[in-house]
């Protein structure tokens, strides 16, 4: 196998292909991909596209997300520990608002920025929503004591 790899344009394609490919299980994903209609091979998702630029690039911005996302809920749980040690009700309403603030908008663009069935503009209204949400608790929270 040596070469530049391709990406398969169609369903057709893709099923040429694996059927190159020379161990069994090859054998029978392409008899079992031959055996679909046209018009649904035509509508699987076979073709990669990726965006974001070079490698390093997209990998720093992956580990940047990550970690911040962890900072974001390490913050959020001192919040609820100082609250179960205090019962302070101020320090509740500071977790609930940096939950909605950080984590929050992170784990939505996470989950949904993978399903191709939640459109861009639901994805920015959630998060935004949420981190309005979080600085308005916040901000009660600080104005309130």
């Amino acid at each position: 196998m040596s070469g530049a790899i391709s990406t398969p344009t169609s369903g057709l394609e893709a099923a040429r292909r694996v059927t190159t490919v020379g161990d069994s299980v090859g054998s029978e994903l392409a008899t079992w991909i031959g055996a679909l209609e046209p018009s649904l091979l035509a509508s699987l998702p076979l073709q990669v596209d990726v965006e974001g630029g070079s490698t390093p690039v997209v990998l720093a911005a992956v580990v940047t997300f990550f970690v911040a996302s962890v900072l974001a809920v390490l913050v959020t749980y001192r919040f609820v520990e100082g609250y179960r040690r205090t019962r302070a009700r101020p320090i509740l309403l500071l977790a609930v608002g940096m939950f909605l603030l950080a984590p929050a908008p992170m784990f939505v663009r996470l989950l949904s920025g993978n399903l191709e069935a939640v459109p861009l503009a639901a994805q920015l209204l959630l998060t935004t929503l949420s981190e309005l949400c979080g600085l308005l608790v916040i901000l009660y929270a600080v104005y309130t004591t």
